[in-house]
Formats: structure tokens, C-alpha cells, sequence
């Protein structure tokens, strides 16, 4: 923690399990970490409806902002860097960026989580690969074989 306050690092990925031909959707789920130095909060579980791989990641960076703007309510926060896999869930949230969504839904998750950490100083955003994102892959693989809670 620095004099100014926290420093934290949100972790997200989402994953869908695909049919014995590969081309057909059959469940999705959804994981995350919020870290400073060692993991805080955790967090996965799957999915009942969904609509695409997009959605699904938008999803769990959503609960995972959910899970920084708990914190927030009770520590003061400086940084938030947000890292996932997904280059079009980094695009479309970052502000610095200028990428254009057309789906009125993924426009709507990327202005609730700029809206959820406005009042964070510093917001980063970066598309880490798989391996650098490896904690949040596997919860939300694990959330296949059983319902997660939040750990605190």
C-alpha cells in the first residue's frame, strides 16, 4: 500500500466450453482476482445464459470491478490495473482507445465499469496472454465443477 492508498491488480478471463464438434457453445463461466502483492478476493462461477465469448469476459470483468468497488467502501484506493486475455473487452473499456462497439450491451458493461472505478486515481488497462493471466483462466475453468463464492 502506498501513502496515497492501494494498489491493485484485477485479473479476468472468461471461458466457454464448446460441444464434441467444436463449433457448438455449451456452457460458459467466469473468473477473477484482485490482487495487491498476494490475491484478496477471488471469485468465479459459471454462467446459466450467455451470448457470446465477448459477453462472457465482460461479465467477469464486471464482477470483478464488483469485487474492487467492495474494497473500495472500506479502503482507499490509488490504482486499479486491469489485465485479461481479451483484446476487444481492453479496447472497448480503456478511454485511451478508440475503439467502437456495436452491441448495445457490451457498450453498456464497458460504461459501468469506467463508472464503477471513476473515483479510483489511476486506471490502466492492458491484454496480458494466457499464461500472465493463468489464476483468473483457471478459476473460471473451476467454476465448471462447482459453484464459486467470492473467497475474501
Amino acid at each position: 500500500m502506498t501513502g496515497r492508498g492501494r494498489s491493485l491488480v484485477l485479473r479476468f478471463d472468461g471461458s466457454v466450453r464448446y460441444g464434441p464438434d467444436n463449433a457448438d457453445p455449451r456452457a460458459a463461466a467466469i473468473g477473477y482476482v484482485v490482487e495487491e502483492a498476494k490475491p484478496l478476493i477471488e471469485g468465479s462461477h459459471q454462467l446459466s445464459t450467455f451470448v457470446s465469448s465477448t459477453h462472457v469476459e465482460f461479465r467477469a470483468l464486471v464482477a470483478g470491478v464488483q469485487a474492487v468497488a467492495a474494497l473500495m467502501d472500506h479502503h482507499r484506493i490509488s490504482d486499479v490495473h486491469v489485465r485479461g486475455d481479451a483484446a476487444a473487452v481492453i479496447d472497448t473499456v480503456d478511454p485511451t482507445r478508440l475503439a467502437a462497439v456495436d452491441d448495445d450491451i457490451c457498450r453498456r458493461r464497458a460504461e459501468r465499469v469506467r463508472d464503477t472505478l471513476a473515483l479510483v486515481p489511476r486506471v490502466t488497462y492492458k491484454q496480458v496472454r494466457r499464461y500472465e493471466n493463468e489464476r483468473a483462466h483457471e478459476l473460471a475453468t473451476l467454476a465448471y465443477d462447482r459453484s464459486g463464492e467470492p473467497r475474501h
